[in-house]
């Protein structure tokens, strides 16, 4: 190798240093440098979106009643078929359009679809039929096209 080096002027040796030198910088730039800050802007952007998502979720969670509050229509006993209880509490939520889909299983099961439905008022349902004496048994809530709307299956049982 010096050997090879030995037949070059300095000036040729000067200029391959050089042209070696660069290169060096230019890799380290390109291959540690430049990847590392990308990582960190990206990290940046990732925890300023989770902050923007945990404000949202404080204030979410403002808005909802208190655990164990009660009001008149919350705490509404079951009266009649599950099916009957359940028509009243969608209509005066204001959720028939969107109920697609009611059938009993049973006595004390009954399964629900809605299409294209507010995720807000589909927790405020779910909320008044739990506070009512009925527990989820199994529910599927999809994302539909529109954020913040929805499409969910929902079983629910008497307690």
């Amino acid at each position: 190798m010096f050997d090879f080096l030995a037949r070059y002027s300095l000036r040729e040796k000067t200029i391959v240093a050089g042209g070696l030198l660069v290169m060096i910088v230019l890799g380290v730039h390109a291959f540690v440098i430049a990847p590392y800050q990308e990582r960190v802007i990206f990290l940046q952007e990732e925890i300023e979106q989770q902050n923007s998502d945990l404000m949202w979720m404080r204030s979410t969670v403002a808005r909802l009643p208190p655990a164990g509050a009660s009001s008149s229509s919350a705490k509404q006993a079951i009266s009649g078929t599950l099916a009957n209880f359940i028509d009243q509490v969608v209509r005066r939520q204001g959720l028939s359009e969107q109920l697609s889909q009611i059938s009993p299983i049973g006595n004390d099961e009954i399964r629900m679809r809605y299409n294209a439905v507010d995720f807000n008022r589909l927790v405020s349902f779910i909320a008044q039929v739990n506070s009512s004496g009925l527990e989820i048994k199994n529910i599927r809530i999809l994302p539909a096209d529109i954020p913040g709307i929805v499409d969910s299956n929902i079983v629910l049982v008497r307690r």
